[in-house]
């Protein structure tokens, strides 16, 4: 079994792959994506997913980010995973890599009557007007049920550990993968320190399978003075998962001045960096800020969203609703609008500029 990465491996890492500039994809004519995965949808979907690897390439996009669903893998197996070869190769021929995302506490709250994993088909049900397109979701500011995850249930870790091992078995020398997020936001929707337990195991385990790429769980949520008093640190689980990726990622939805502070202190841990979600209009969480200073510092990145589709991403978190001092006639995330016109073209542009910069680096290199 391998180990975590020195600094000296995760920086030789670096210098072996380009500048990220990516995004977090969900189709928009799919329900987070849940269609994209399901065998009856699966080729319509991808229709509209080839229309969109188009924009991709017309900005200049080399990454995205996407969960793997373990409901559908559950039933499917080796199925499912032979769809998301066909899809990473796709990609990898529009010259974009995937960031897989395995777990999540960043979920539904309290635990469903009914566990058993769904077979999901046809087109889901959304409700118009929510960020993430449901009533009931994890950014409405709840702060007294918690999330649930099937690693709470003793029953099911064997199964999680399985499905770890089946997904990272698959992909472990894939050059179509940029790297692994075994955990995202952990800690989030009120778990606090419950996944700790199984974000030190999921990492054993990834590291049993010997990945060529990256491993890494992001960190998510500072303490008000995080980067400013020196002694200031995230909690408990973010800690372990600063403490356990090879590299460093995190998502940052603040203004520019606290993103540069958040990044001046994660740049203690001395490793490679990547920024996992990001771009929030909402609260001046801007491409034109932060894009070139990404580029200038070297740090890769997923902004949140393509195109505006049936997960809303376009709208506010419901809790930011409530804030009537914020713009809240910007979009949140997303690039385009669902006739693929640029919400902003201006951004569009800088984003072709970096990705102009960024091939004619590599050229000069190649020379």
């Amino acid at each position: 079994m391998r180990k975590r990465w020195t600094k000296e491996e995760a920086w030789e890492w670096q210098r072996s792959v380009q500048w990220v500039m990516g995004v977090n994809y969900v189709p928009s004519v799919t329900f987070h994506g849940a269609e994209l995965w399901q065998p009856d949808t699966h080729d319509e979907v991808m229709v509209s997913v080839r229309r969109e690897l188009a924009l991709m390439r017309g900005i200049g996009i080399n990454g995205v980010r996407m969960g793997i669903p373990f409901d559908l893998w559950y039933h499917e197996r080796d199925k499912l995973l032979d769809r998301a070869e066909a899809l990473y190769h796709e990609f990898a021929a529009s010259g974009i890599g995937v960031m897989p995302v395995l777990f999540n506490d960043c979920v539904g709250f309290g635990k469903p009557a009914d566990i058993a994993p769904k077979f999901g088909r046809g087109w889901r049900t959304y409700e118009i007007g929510h960020h993430g397109g449901a009533k009931d979701n994890p950014f409405t500011g709840e702060k007294e049920r918690t999330g649930w995850i099937y690693w709470d249930e003793a029953e099911w870790r064997p199964v999680m550990e399985e499905f770890l091992r089946a997904v990272i078995g698959r992909f472990r020398t894939s050059s179509d993968v940029i790297a692994w997020d075994l955990w995202n936001e952990p800690g989030n929707s009120n778990r606090f320190g419950m996944s700790i337990p199984y974000l030190k195991r999921a990492f054993e385990v990834a590291r049993s399978l010997d990945p060529v790429q990256p491993l890494t769980a992001g960190v998510w949520r500072y303490p008000d003075d995080y980067g400013v008093c020196k002694d200031a640190d995230v909690d408990d689980i973010q800690r372990l998962a600063l403490d356990e990726s090879d590299i460093i990622t995190f998502h940052q939805y603040d203004g520019f001045e606290r993103v540069k502070r958040v990044i001046g202190k994660l740049r203690e841990e001395g490793r490679p960096m990547m920024c996992t979600e990001w771009l929030n209009r909402v609260q001046d969480n801007l491409i034109t800020d932060i894009l070139p200073y990404f580029h200038d510092e070297e740090i890769g990145s997923f902004s949140w969203g393509l195109v505006a589709g049936k997960s809303q991403h376009f709208l506010p978190w419901d809790e930011l609703w409530k804030k009537r001092d914020l713009p809240l006639n910007r979009w949140q995330h997303d690039l385009f609008d669902v006739f693929h016109t640029p919400y902003d073209r201006a951004e569009i542009e800088l984003m072709q500029s970096y990705a102009k910069k960024r091939a004619d680096g590599y050229q000069k290199d190649e020379e």
